[in-house]
């Protein structure tokens, strides 16, 4: 194996130091960056907008420890770039679960991850009926569209916030057509047609005799839908990230998520829960499934089988405008990952079952027979990496805009496992890697382009900066680097210093709007950058 686990040093004395990044932090703060104590180097005088990230924020609930934090509420963290000055915000997203249990000053709501409420007793000593409903974090990723903020879970409705507060306006069915009343934490943006593509996802459960249903919506930015399509693939139960092209939806059928009777009643009767039961199930199929997108080829599904492994994050994606051959790569997780908290560093033991990143083609034979052929990213093969990024402009290139050059991940040291504290470089075009090491833990990097919408078609595809929550485990605090994309290795072109503690978090994206109340500005230009 050419990534090694943790040793039994690293075990005691390295992980428990990263793994304090997990810890709640139940303060929701509002203040603009000190330019002398806050920010060390210089925030580039091009970067304008709003980078936002979506995380758990506690990993205990009122007293109560959470068994994963999935199972944690979600906590909206808000940096805001302006002609001022740089501003923080963060808060929690008003669920109804947190709500109530706010009210109630305890855990009420089981997780799908395994977390239960303390069991209470009456006067007369029965135990009391628990809450059969599972909490809804709205944790794993948020962005901003057509006036709205949106955070998403992927077994709930999301919610909406508003843009300038981050107050909770409440649950979105996004002008009522969310009908199977869930959204997943990832989207694609199709920039020659101005569109997100959002899709969405409820499994089939045998015991119940349902069918799978997947949903996949193209939005303009009024949130008018432009297209719905609807998807039962027997097997296609899971769909947290997917691939767009310009005639075709990519999504991977796990063969991780398990939804026969057995495994159904295992959930029912409290054996496990559906969190903690993602595991490899070898009588499950493992494929890739193209959706058609267009009116060429719409109603056609291809089923290719592949690998078995589960893929939570896709990369990079290229359609070739001549041959119509499908590019793709994605971070594979291996048979034997499963969601345990592992040494509680990260959210899944890949420890000791790396996720690594991996290319798919996809060619078309004769008669349209497609083939499907997957190989392992040999410069990056020694990554245990996850949350690949690209340039969100380029999710869907079509003829006359260069095949996507590079993806960036949060990565552990070459050959070791854990902790992720590397951000790592792939150019396609040269087979080149570059990295930078934090010296802590290191979350999603998250590209920000330096022009803008216009970097669909202009410019080079890593022309801008990447931006990254960072844990420093020795002051138990947390700070947001940046860094010229086209040359990570340098380090850090500015820190942006929290004074306090930031739990760990999911994903985020960058909008290039000023998301806040600009009436309240720092009094002095001795703000400004």
């Amino acid at each position: 194996m050419t990534i090694r686990p943790p040793t039994e040093k690293e075990i005691r004395e390295v992980l428990p130091a990263g793994a304090r990044g997990w810890e709640s932090q139940t303060g929701e703060f509002d203040y603009w960056f000190d330019p002398e104590r806050d920010i060390d180097g210089t925030v580039p005088k091009e970067l304008r907008g709003t980078f936002l990230r979506n995380g758990p924020g506690v990993t205990e609930v009122y007293g109560t420890p959470l068994k994963h934090p999935i199972d944690g509420d979600g906590m909206i963290a808000r940096v805001t770039f302006t002609d001022n000055g740089v501003h923080f915000k963060n808060k929690f997203v008003q669920t109804i679960s947190h709500m109530k249990e706010k009210e109630a000053g305890k855990m009420i709501f089981p997780g799908q991850m395994g977390s239960r409420p303390p069991v209470e007793y009456d006067s007369e000593g029965k135990k009391k009926k628990q809450s059969t409903h599972y909490r809804d974090p709205s944790h794993t990723n948020v962005f901003y569209w057509g006036g709205k903020v949106i955070s998403c879970h992927e077994y709930s409705l999301p919610h909406s916030l508003c843009p300038k507060t981050l107050e909770t306006v409440g649950r979105d069915t996004l002008g009522g057509t969310l009908d199977i009343r869930t959204l997943s934490a990832h989207y694609r943006y199709d920039a020659d047609k101005d569109l997100i593509v959002l899709v969405a996802f409820k499994p089939g459960i045998e015991l119940l005799k349902t069918k799978p249903q997947i949903r996949l919506y193209e939005f303009d930015r009024s949130w008018k839908l432009h297209k719905k399509t609807k998807v039962s693939v027997p097997g296609l139960n899971y769909a947290h990230d997917f691939i767009l092209t310009p005639n075709w939806y990519v999504l991977h059928m796990t063969p991780f998520v398990n939804t026969s009777k057995k495994a159904t009643m295992d959930i029912v009767k409290g054996k496990t829960s559906p969190g903690e039961s993602l595991a490899y199930s070898p009588e499950c199929p493992s494929k890739m499934v193209l959706v058609g997108r267009t009116s060429k080829n719409e109603g056609k599904i291809i089923e290719l089988d592949t690998e078995p492994c589960h893929i939570y994050h896709f990369g990079t994606a290229y359609e070739n405008p001549t041959d119509k051959s499908i590019q793709f790569d994605a971070c594979c997780l291996p048979p034997g990952f499963t969601m345990e908290w592992q040494y509680k560093s990260f959210l899944a033991n890949v420890a000791d079952f790396p996720g690594t990143m991996h290319h798919y083609t996809v060619t078309f034979g004769s008669g349209g027979k497609a083939s499907l052929v997957r190989n392992q990213i040999a410069k990056v093969s020694r990554y245990s990496c996850e949350f690949p990024f690209v340039n969100q402009y380029r999710h869907c290139v079509r003829e006359g805009v260069a095949k996507p050059r590079y993806f960036y991940m949060m990565a552990g040291r070459e050959g070791v496992a854990l902790p992720f504290a590397n951000i790592v470089k792939y150019d396609y075009e040269t087979n080149l890697k570059t990295e930078w090491d934090s010296k802590g833990v290191i979350g999603e990097p998250v590209f920000i382009p330096r022009l803008g919408e216009a970097s669909a078609h202009q410019g080079n595809e890593d022309d801008g900066w990447l931006i990254a929550q960072h844990y420093v485990p020795g002051e138990h605090r947390t700070q947001f680097i940046i860094l010229d994309a086209a040359c990570i290795e340098r380090g850090p072109v500015c820190v942006l210093k929290l004074r306090h503690h930031l739990p760990i978090s999911f994903h985020g994206t960058f909008s290039h709007n000023i998301l806040m109340d600009m009436s309240d500005t720092p009094a002095t230009d001795s703000s400004r950058l």
